[in-house]
């Protein structure tokens, strides 16, 4: 409910001035994260203060109870379309939710589908916990009080639930939303291919700092350059370098004179026009605030915050913090990009596939490229039929002249030149495709096998340890990361693999582990 609403509310005696006086205090609190400072707000009886409550049911992660109360008051709010969408919002989140278990650690909740996100469960509660400690302290401090994050199981009930239209996901990738006091995040098997789901946590989990620190005014590119530079940090000392894509897009955008400019980034990087565009917008922010922090120390981000939350303009705030004008700190920043060793060479971006039918699906470059999908899928074919040597003749004709190998098409070919006895091959093509495409789970793995085979444990864990990271849900890494821990003496990872193992052999459902995590 607006200001607005409220003065006619009083106008007609429906609310008195200090009822609304306190609703309107209370849905300031909200728009800032205060939830104890709304709390206080909403005694009292009335419609005003009936309505703040079901706001704060909701903001609390009760949605049941905030759409019946929200539904009580809409005989009243007839014709109101703002009202009207926040109410249809209540039930699709009620939707979504409906049959989630929750899992808790501390003052950290957690809520899932039950079956096979299970097996996400310890590692989603570590990496939030992780999050807060490290980063929220980088950044000044965190939110007071706990932390609440739903993972959803289909990419359809995560749009359902945040309201982002399902080509947001499709065209961006934006796969979780910081939003409403909680993180929303879907889960990695919704991707086919997995993603960095971990990273993804904590992006989001800096999304809810800074929007609490800044009273919820830092712009977009702000925000995103933040969170992005910042996300690795959970599990890293330093920042994690530009994905080689997006080193690539950096490279190209520069020598075009094509970056995309700040005011493009807003209302949301959800709603750029491509992938392409999504992935460079991140990549020119991220370098920004990486600048920003060697230029200007490990406090920086948390001064220019400060900053912002006083009513600064988030540019001139970088800049002051920097010692520099506007100006200045981006000609710095772009001197800066210029001298980097990016990766000039053509790359392809990792698609956002919903529904993948196959492999190819999944690739970069080969699920919009049917001419030498067919190639590569004849590869297939003769690879089946133990014509290995014909197989990479085909596999070949599916790399074109200007890029590297896809990723599906480099596990492919590896497989190939094992089935030949051709070893050092199949590790030469992999390797290299690993530093092109190094989010791309199946790769990893056939890396992980590859290096296994040949007795080379420590660096097959690695592999197989990154594949799980991007897709969990593999029941073949599973149970290679339970043998090579297992071999390792380190039993209680080992167990836990294997438990992850069974849970996705058998469908989804380990009752007595998942207990453990419920409170």
């Amino acid at each position: 409910m607006g200001l607005f609403l409220l003065s006619l509310l009083v106008l007609t005696g429906l609310v008195t001035p200090a009822a609304a006086g306190n609703a309107a205090e209370g849905l300031g609190c909200l728009a800032v994260y205060d939830l104890e400072c709304a709390r206080a707000a909403s005694e009292g009886s009335g419609d005003a203060a009936a309505l703040l409550r079901a706001k704060i049911k909701f903001h609390d992660g009760d949605f049941v109870a905030a759409e019946r109360e929200m539904s009580a008051l809409a005989p009243s709010h007839e014709g109101d379309e703002r009202f009207e969408h926040e109410l249809a919002h209540y039930r699709a989140t009620a939707a979504a939710t409906e049959g989630f278990d929750t899992a808790t650690r501390g003052d950290i909740q957690l809520r899932y589908q039950p079956g096979t996100d299970q097996i996400l469960i310890e590692e989603a509660l570590s990496t939030l916990d992780a999050a807060r400690s490290r980063i929220g302290t980088m950044l000044g401090g965190a939110p007071p009080g706990g932390v609440r994050m739903e993972i959803y199981p289909t990419a359809d009930r995560f749009t359902l639930a945040s309201g982002l239209p399902r080509s947001a996901v499709m065209t961006t990738g934006v796969v979780a939303l910081s939003k409403w006091t909680r993180l929303l995040v879907t889960s990695p098997k919704a991707l086919g291919r997995g993603y960095a789901w971990k990273d993804t946590v904590a992006h989001e989990y800096i999304h809810y700092v800074v929007a609490w620190r800044t009273r919820d005014q830092a712009p977009v590119w702000l925000q995103e350059g933040i969170a992005r530079s910042y996300e690795s940090l959970w599990r890293d000392t330093e920042f994690a370098p530009l994905a080689p894509n997006q080193q690539a897009l950096l490279a190209r955008a520069l020598a075009s004179d094509s970056l995309v400019p700040l005011e493009r980034m807003h209302p949301s990087m959800a709603f750029l026009d491509s992938a392409d565009e999504a992935a460079l917008a991140f990549a020119q922010v991220s370098t920004m605030m990486q600048h920003l922090h060697r230029t200007a120390g490990p406090d920086a981000v948390s001064r220019v915050l400060d900053r912002v939350r006083d009513g600064k303009d988030a540019l001139e705030a970088v800049s002051e913090v920097a010692g520099m004008s506007p100006d200045q700190f981006m000609a710095s920043w772009r001197a800066g990009l210029a001298a980097m060793d990016l990766v000039a060479r053509k790359l392809g971006a990792l698609p956002t596939v919903l529904d993948p039918t196959d492999d190819y699906g999944l690739d970069p470059l080969l699920a919009a490229r049917a001419d030498l999908a067919g190639f590569a899928r004849l590869g297939d074919l003769l690879l089946e039929k133990n014509r290995p040597q014909a197989a990479l003749i085909e596999y070949r004709k599916a790399v074109p002249a200007d890029e590297p190998p896809s990723p599906v098409l480099s596990a492919h070919m590896a497989q190939a030149w094992i089935a030949t006895g051709g070893h050092a091959e199949a590790r030469q093509v992999l390797e290299a495709s690993v530093l092109d495409y190094p989010e791309f789970a199946l790769t990893r793995k056939t890396l992980g096998a590859l290096l296994q085979a040949v007795g080379q444990l420590d660096a097959a864990l690695l592999q197989y340890r990154a594949s799980a990271d991007i897709n969990p849900f593999d029941p073949e890494v599973q149970a290679a990361l339970a043998d090579l821990y297992s071999v390792r003496g380190e039993k209680q990872l080992a167990e836990l693999h294997q438990r992850n193992r069974r849970i996705l052999m058998s469908g989804g459902f380990d009752r007595g582990a998942e207990a453990e995590h419920v409170r």
